[in-house]
């Protein structure tokens, strides 16, 4: 009896009732832009778009991502969350990034007119129900969901 219990309770943890029809939000890249130069390095921010395609409120948590310059890594970050998408709603966020000129042997005198970049990274979200909430605070279940954009950007 106590095995067919311990198998009940796994069973909901897994897939909890509620699970199986909520959907991970979306994310889209728009856009990227240099906000300030300085001797040492160029700021960026990336435009994203998000959406939630579910009947609750999202909460985010924490975006994790990488930017990597004509295919060599040059920026790690972390940035929360901060914010609840709506339910069915959408929303524009900025994402920051810096390129330092000596990760990719420029100065400030040698910058290039422009180069590839991509973007990678995931966003760890709370699912909307009372059993997810549990389990993400006790860090058993946490859901994640990648973004990624590879592009051209401009620099001169």
């Amino acid at each position: 009896m106590r095995s067919l219990s311990g198998l009940l309770v796994l069973t909901v943890l897994a897939g909890g009732p509620g699970c199986s029809s909520f959907r991970a939000p979306t994310i889209t890249i728009n856009d990227v832009f240099v906000t300030d130069a300085t001797e040492e390095a160029l700021a960026l921010q990336f435009v994203m778009d998000l959406s939630n395609p579910n009947r609750a409120a999202v909460p985010l948590h924490e975006f994790v991502y990488t930017l990597a310059i004509d295919g060599k890594e040059v920026y790690a970050g972390r940035r929360t969350g901060g914010v609840t998408l709506s339910a069915q709603g959408s929303r524009q966020l900025l994402l920051p990034a810096v390129i330092p000129y000596s990760a990719v042997g420029w100065t400030a005198d040698t910058l290039p007119a422009g180069v590839t970049y991509t973007l990678t990274g995931q966003l760890q979200y709370n699912a909307p129900n009372r059993l997810a909430q549990i389990l993400f605070d006790s860090g058993v279940r946490r859901p994640k969901v990648s973004f990624g954009k590879r592009g051209e950007l401009q620099l001169r």
